[in-house]
């Protein structure tokens, strides 16, 4: 029974990590040769070979060929297609002075059911990619996905609905596609539902991250449809708060109800060369299937969509199945928690097992631990200096140690305030340490606030828990009432939010009860069971809540290590009666300190710039021809220069790089190196005045990908339009302001104006844009070496020209 004991945090711990793990795994992908209504990743992955062959970008050529591939696609299957034409729109910028629009066609087909006049299921993807990436997984596997679950419903019964299949062009410059079909296509009027497929990455479980308005419902569908979920209301909560959009960000404005799915591990092939067919998790493309096809296929053969019930809370449990319950449940589920925390206190209390203080000092240091984990990360973040995408991408090269780093310090944050507590370790000099620490924040990036609070926060903390011994039911009941206090307050606020509160806190709940209840006895087997029942019971808390850690910790732990501290926090509970038990012995302190020097280890050694052949790190140069001065540049958009870029910029006697802005297309310095002209095609830029309207016309060269137009009047200009079409563009006297043009007409793109007043004025206007490749006669770069890769618009040719007018 010592044995066990001494034992037992250790093995609850790395069983609880290990099973967190092995749920995050995506299943194995299913042989073309399987029965046809199913959904076979290989049979998908023809199409995703044949999308992502090379980068496709609106505007290029290429992906007019995946346009052609798709369209030929849907015809074989026997769908209703058709191309829509039109243009999206989206301000790229707060203050309304600039613009991103898309000539953008849309792919849509249908697969009719048998009740046409019933609103239709619509399953989105889209099809083009950023400049530089193929874009196997973001979206080549989600349109090679769309199109397997057509073939796959074609090959079954006859839905009740119509299915449509909707592939939207321009979504990377910003939702382009999306902005036109969601406000300007007819067939919107069709949509009762959107089911959206993107990617963050290329591997892991695709996780159903956010869903349209009163989900309630529509989310039990999908807990008893989808195969393997993947889903958790804290995820769509949090979610909503970001910045972040994907196609689907338009249905929820819309009001429409649905699900938005996307897989998000090995974020080093996100918008990058890596992300290749041969690349990607063929397992992460089967589990997307394997929830869509199911769900879809649900939701087409109801003769009734989901009604409109409030919000549900829902996660997965170790990615098997889904728990998905009203908001009521919610607070029938916490009432149960406050009563099994109530019985314990109570008979903790009348049987002297500890006392109020003791209680009040477990509080607190349930708090400090996250508090202490939380300011030791968030320093590390501070001296990663994640403030730039170079930076970022470099700590991608690596992100497996990010995520042991942040998870064995949080660990040691935990085990070390157990042991301190358990001991009745001194006040001071944590109290101190933690100031240091927090005044430590500071000297990176500048004063940092967050880190000055977290450091006096601790500090507060450290005096309020440390300096007298609590024992284990103290620990065990304080940490559960601080929990139980966030979750009231999260059901309060935000319903979705508590599913990582809850049900760690009911789980820790049970097993103090248990222990309460039942402990004393002196019967070894009851003992012996009680004390295996308690190491399940932090076996399933600890396996969850690192499962959704690790999720957590892809999507904001590069730039937000200390998001991992709350983990630590919300498993404090059930490993505490065990984490007791260890914190009495002498190898405690040893202990803490070893996962604390390795966390920390890992995550400097994380940190080291450069990548390897097999995840390179991201670099960058094009060719600038200034056709206005006659000039040519070799640009490096990124705050470090590489041994290539260093190589390459200097053209073979070029002149030195130097940091620099070139107005008004880079405002901020960029590396830039003169070099020899060659011979590029030339725009044509026009400024012209009729009457009161201003019109700017720019006849772009063949093959401009893009192009962007900016313009900077001595006074305000009124009554904007894009091609005849009123636009939102604000301009103010001597200020720039632009309309980025992807895809552009041939034709021309033409900006008018009115001019206000009668008075003299002028205007400044210059264009850029982007066509692939150096140009023909430049001299060609010497390539890359294998630990990097082009990112952005490396390896490309910009043109440059000038107009204006004064009258």
């Amino acid at each position: 029974m010592k044995t066990i004991r001494f034992l037992g945090f250790w093995i609850c711990l790395v069983i609880g990590l290990a099973l967190g793990a092995w749920s995050q795994r995506p299943p194995a992908p299913v042989a073309a040769t399987a029965p046809l209504t199913d959904f076979s990743a290989m049979r998908a992955m023809a199409d995703v070979d044949a999308i992502a062959r090379a980068p496709h970008p609106t505007g290029s050529a290429e992906i007019a060929k995946v346009r052609d591939h798709l369209l030929s696609r849907m015809t074989e299957l026997g769908l209703e297609v058709s191309v829509r034409v039109g243009e999206g729109f989206r301000p790229y910028s707060s203050d309304g002075r600039a613009l991103g629009v898309a000539a953008v066609q849309n792919l849509v087909s249908v697969l009719p059911g048998q009740d046409r006049t019933l609103p239709a299921i619509l399953v989105m993807s889209h099809y083009d990619s950023v400049h530089n990436s193929p874009g196997a997984a973001d979206d080549a596997a989600g349109a090679a996905a769309a199109l397997e679950i057509a073939r796959a419903l074609k090959a079954g019964p006859q839905p009740v609905r119509d299915v449509i299949f909707l592939f939207t062009d321009a979504e990377e410059p910003g939702l382009l596609g999306a902005d036109a079909f969601f406000n300007r296509d007819p067939t919107l009027e069709r949509v009762g539902l959107v089911v959206n497929m993107e990617a963050r990455g290329d591997a892991g479980r695709a996780a159903m991250f956010q869903t349209g308005p009163q989900n309630g419902a529509l989310m039990s569908v999908f807990a008893r449809a989808a195969k393997g979920p993947s889903a958790n209301s804290m995820a769509s909560t949090v979610y909503e708060k970001m910045p972040n959009d994907t196609d689907f960000t338009h249905a929820v404005k819309r009001g429409l109800p649905g699900l938005n799915l996307a897989f998000i591990d090995n974020q080093l092939a996100y918008h990058t060369p890596l992300a290749r067919p041969d690349h990607l998790d063929k397992g992460s493309l089967q589990h997307m299937g394997d929830q869509t096809l199911p769900t879809v296929r649900a939701l087409a053969d109801a003769r009734e969509l989901p009604a409109r019930t409030p919000n549900a809370i829902y996660s997965d449990v170790l990615g098997l199945f889904l728990v998905s319950y009203p908001p009521v449940v919610g607070w029938l589920l916490l009432v149960l928690a406050a009563g099994l925390i109530a019985f314990t206190a109570w008979r903790a209390l009348a049987g002297r097992g500890t006392s109020g203080w003791e209680i009040a000092r477990g509080m607190a240091g349930l708090m400090l631990i996250a508090a202490s984990a939380a300011l030791v990360l968030h320093l590390a973040g501070r001296m990663l200096m994640v403030t730039d995408v170079q930076r970022y991408y470099g700590l991608l090269t690596r992100f497996d140690q990010m995520l042991w780093g942040a998870g064995l310090t949080a660990v040691a944050a935990g085990l070390a305030v157990a042991t301190a507590q358990a001991r009745g370790a001194a006040r001071m000099i944590p109290a101190i340490i933690a100031l240091a620490l927090g005044g430590a924040c500071s000297l990176a990036g500048g004063f940092d606030p967050i880190g000055l609070g977290l450091g006096v926060a601790t500090c507060v903390l450290a005096i309020a828990a440390l300096g007298f011994r609590t024992y284990v039911l103290g620990a065990w009941i304080g940490g559960m009432i601080v929990l139980l206090i966030l979750s009231i307050v999260a059901q309060v606020l935000a319903p979705g939010a508590t599913v990582m509160l809850t049900w760690p806190l009911l789980i820790a709940a049970i097993g103090a009860a248990l222990v309460i209840g039942v402990g004393g006895t002196r019967d070894k087997r009851v003992a012996l069971a009680l004390t295996f029942a308690v190491g399940l019971l932090a076996v399933l808390s600890t396996a969850q809540l690192s499962a959704w850690g690790a999720w957590t910790f892809a999507g904001l732990g590069v730039t937000m290590p200390a998001i991992m501290a709350a983990f630590a926090m919300l498993a404090a509970p059930a490993l505490s009666p065990l984490a007791h038990d260890f914190a009495a012995t002498r190898w405690a302190w040893r202990a803490a300190g070893v996962l604390a020097i390795a966390g920390l280890a890992l995550i400097a050694n994380a940190a080291r710039l450069g990548g390897d052949a097999a995840r390179p790190g991201i670099t960058q140069a094009l060719h600038l021809a200034d056709l206005s001065t006659g000039k040519a540049w070799r640009i490096a958009d990124q705050p470090r220069l590489d041994a290539w870029t260093k190589a390459v910029l200097p053209d073979d006697g070029g002149s030195k790089p130097a940091q620099q802005a070139l107005a008004p297309f880079w405002s901020k310095p960029v590396w830039m190196s003169e070099t020899r002209p060659a011979p590029v095609e030339a725009p044509h830029l026009t400024v012209d005045r009729i009457e009161n309207r201003l019109l700017v016309r720019l006849i772009p060269a063949p093959g401009a990908e893009l192009v962007s137009i900016r313009l900077r009047p001595s006074s305000e200009l009124t009554s904007p339009r894009l091609n005849g079409r009123p636009i939102t563009l604000k301009t103010e006297a001597d200020k720039w302001s632009g309309v980025t043009y992807h895809a552009p007409d041939p034709n021309g793109v033409t900006l008018s104006f009115t001019i206000e007043g009668e008075g003299p004025g002028k205007i400044q206007v210059a264009a850029l844009e982007y066509h692939e490749g150096w140009p023909e006669e430049a001299k060609a770069p010497p390539a890359k070496p294998p630990e990097l890769m082009a990112f952005d618009m490396s390896d490309k040719t910009a043109v440059l020209v000038r107009s204006g007018m004064k009258w």
